[in-house]
């Protein structure tokens, strides 16, 4: 090495006017505003130093805590957070977490058990997005007391939330640490995304893993949906509206344990449009018990079990579902 080289990597926080090619490959910065980066695990960047909020939030220097991470953010400027892999932070109280801040995204690094986690260890502790046009992405949330409000509260009134590749995992004690709701929508939050999830309370009695508040606009694609639930999913203050609800699979109970409850429930009619998802329980004997209040709803295909033993008694019932009518 010569002498004066750098130990770490480069940094050049002033950019490149005319831009950077790194092996005749264009580098190409897929956000306008600051990066900042966290970590409290003892595994450090190559070079770097423990993380601390008297930091400077950068790779080699991150924070320690999120929140203080989101606390440095400016609204609208598209700032990014990095979470690195082995975060840890016990959930205690409300706002323990609190995205207040416009424009913000979250970025969870990690696989498996490295994947940033948040374990709950008070039934007021919460994840809250308390701004508009929040994305976060790769978090880990793991209840370890029974009867957790919720893990993730998305406020009334704030737009364009979106909630990706996320975990919400059963606890230690599988039969009674639980959130009763996992992902909470307040009123009026509207054109909100939930994809790739995993939803997995066990046999421990929750209520929902999706609970939202007279919905508009929302998107639920792609996410995997398991445990005892009064309902997997649920509007509770009014009715959805022009939401759309596309290859999921919902399962209300757990193999050899099925529930005779619905997957999906609202408090009012509303227009969804429901597509290539697979919902599981154990209602055979009418299958618009698996629902309620979808008179309204645009069946775009489904498929209905009610099935847990592997006899292949198993069906499509997709055409007996209510649809809407047109005029």
């Amino acid at each position: 090495m010569a002498v004066g080289a750098s130990t770490g990597p480069s940094n050049y926080p002033g950019g490149f006017a005319s831009g950077v090619t790194l092996q005749n490959t264009p580098v190409s910065i897929p956000h306008p505003g600051r990066v900042f980066w966290v970590n409290n695990s003892s595994v450090l960047a190559p070079g770097g130093i423990g993380g601390s909020n008297s930091n400077d939030g950068t790779y080699l220097r991150p924070f320690s805590t999120l929140d203080y991470a989101v606390g440095r953010c400016t609204a609208s400027r598209g700032d990014v957070i990095y979470v690195m892999p082995g975060y840890t932070q016990t959930m205690s109280a409300a706002d323990a977490v609190d995205v207040d801040v416009a424009g913000v995204r979250i970025i969870g690094l990690g696989r498996g058990s490295l994947m940033p986690t948040f374990t709950y260890d008070n039934a007021a502790g919460e994840f809250v997005i308390g701004a508009d046009n929040v994305r976060i992405e790769g978090l880990r949330f793991v209840p370890s007391v029974t009867g957790i409000t919720h893990a993730l509260n998305v406020e009334a009134t704030f737009d364009h939330p979106e909630i990706v590749n996320c975990r919400f995992e059963t606890g230690e004690a599988a039969t009674t640490d639980e959130f009763l709701i996992c992902v909470s929508v307040g009123t009026t939050a509207n054109y909100g995304l939930i994809q790739g999830c995993n939803f997995d309370q066990g046999l421990a009695g929750a209520t929902n893993a999706i609970s939202l508040a007279t919905p508009q606009y929302w998107t639920i694609q792609d996410n995997f949906i398991m445990g005892d639930y009064t309902a997997c999913i649920a509007t509770i203050t009014g009715a959805g509206v022009l939401c759309v609800m596309r290859n999921n699979i919902v399962i209300n109970g757990e193999a050899g344990n099925l529930n005779t409850t619905e997957v999906f429930t609202q408090s009012a009619a509303g227009t969804w449009f429901l597509s290539g998802n697979i919902f599981i329980t154990n209602i055979a004997t009418d299958l618009s018990l698996m629902f309620t209040n979808f008179t309204s709803t645009i069946n775009g295909g489904n498929l209905y079990s009610d099935d847990s033993t592997m006899i292949l008694s198993a069906v499509d019932r997709s055409a007996v579902m209510a649809v809407s009518t047109d005029t």
